[in-house]
């Protein structure tokens, strides 16, 4: 298999024209001899050695439990990002809903990072409290399983409510040593139920029937 080369020359000069400094000639050498400065740095090299800071300045390994919390809450913000997305694709009406929760979150996220009991003030919570009940209005009464699906749009907010319960089991420790406030694991928990509510409100807009789990006469089904 032969490889070729995709880079050219006019390619290279565009480049070092970029990372250089001061004016260059048609050629793409710098006048001022400024073409050995280096390029803008976009990564530190710091984590290589399996430990990253906090926004304190405190070095800890990557796989303390901030750092856990963190990358769960990061995570959570980047799939609520997409389930707006395709909310936004198909003009839903929580796609405001969602990016006022990603706010918040990325509050909690900052708040997990100082590793002090900063406060998540509990007018959030109550916020989601009002938002589901507005919804639940518009919709039949919950089935004991709704399996995930009805549409891209439900679909992507049942994965992102999974993933908020994630987020909230690995919060969980951090607030019982007391190093997060408590209201943060309250908000997520209720940010679980708001999930699992929009992900109906998005499958009946998409007009999409639900799909409910009927477990047997003698069976037990681990609730949502």
């Amino acid at each position: 298999m032969v490889f070729r080369r995709v880079l050219n020359r006019g390619s290279f000069n565009q480049l070092r024209n970029y990372c250089s400094k001061g004016s260059t000639d048609n050629a793409g050498v710098s006048k001022d001899n400024a073409s050995n400065a280096p390029c803008p740095q976009i990564f530190s090299r710091e984590g290589d050695n399996g430990t990253s800071k906090t926004i304190t300045g405190e070095a800890l390994p990557k796989d303390s439990p901030i750092f856990s919390a963190i990358g769960a809450a990061e995570e959570l913000l980047s799939y609520i990002g997409l389930a707006r997305e395709y909310a936004n694709e198909s003009e839903h009406e929580y796609t405001d809903k969602l990016k006022r929760i990603q706010t918040i979150i990325i509050d909690i996220s900052t708040a997990i990072s100082r590793n002090s009991k900063v406060a998540i003030p509990p007018v959030y919570t109550k916020e989601l409290e009002d938002w589901i009940s507005e919804y639940a209005k518009q919709l039949p009464p919950p089935e004991q399983y709704i399996i995930p699906g009805g549409g891209v749009a439900s679909a992507s907010l049942h994965v992102a409510r999974s993933i908020c319960r994630k987020a909230e089991r690995v919060v969980c420790p951090l607030v019982k040593d007391e190093k997060l406030d408590k209201e943060a694991l309250v908000y997520l928990n209720r940010l679980s139920d708001f999930l699992l509510t929009a992900s109906r409100i998005a499958a009946k807009h998409d007009q999409r029937t639900e799909s409910i789990y009927i477990p047997k006469p003698d069976e037990k089904v681990q609730p949502q």
